[in-house]
């Protein structure tokens, strides 16, 4: 598959959600995005790990989940408002059955000047199961003891009432990576003056 070249930046910048409930293939999708797309990389497990590393589910870190998406707001805000894309690696799928949060995600990006990109990725869920098992992730224990209600509070397929692109992470890396990073560019000033191909 021929690679887009990294532009310098993209213009305006991007605020790309890479949505999806845990095991649905985020990270890796995120990470075939930023092979071609320059971005500020947030993955949400990155700060709750450093507070939280063993569990997603006890009252402790429960206590204190919504300061660790502030925190990680606050670091995309900032950095779109100095023209840096982010990609945002999170689930996300219990804040998007919140119209509050939709609208104010979509603020978010608008305020800074950007353009808001959302990828959900999905994937039937005996897959979604064996990838969490084969995983063998300490924070992942409760999902897997609890699936049913695991599923009930993050469905996987639940609507996203913004436009966003769906991507079936069963299927080929390369053929998600690359729709993805054409719905990305598109509009994109440099790659409409074919700065960007």
């Amino acid at each position: 598959m021929k690679q887009h070249p990294k532009a310098a930046t993209l213009s305006p910048p991007r605020l790309i959600l890479v949505m999806g409930v845990a095991g649905s293939g985020k990270s890796e999708l995120a990470k075939a995005i930023l092979e071609q797309i320059p971005a500020v990389y947030l993955d949400n497990n990155f700060l709750a790990d450093a507070f939280s590393p063993g569990t997603r589910s006890d009252e402790e870190y429960l206590a204190v989940r919504e300061n660790f998406y502030a925190a990680l707001y606050r670091i995309t805000r900032e950095n779109l408002r100095i023209g840096n894309s982010v990609l945002l690696d999170a689930p996300h799928i219990r804040q998007a059955q919140n119209p509050e949060w939709c609208r104010w995600i979509q603020n978010l990006a608008a305020e800074a000047g950007a353009w808001l990109r959302a990828i959900r990725c999905y994937c039937r869920e005996e897959v979604l199961r064996q990838r969490l098992e084969a995983r063998g992730e300490e924070r992942d224990r409760w999902k897997l003891e609890n699936w049913p209600t695991f599923l009930a509070e993050q469905p996987p397929r639940t609507p996203i009432p913004f436009p966003h692109l769906d991507l079936d992470t069963e299927r080929p890396r390369a053929a998600n990576a690359a729709r993805a990073v054409s719905y990305i560019l598109k509009g994109d000033k440099k790659a409409s003056r074919g700065g960007v191909s």
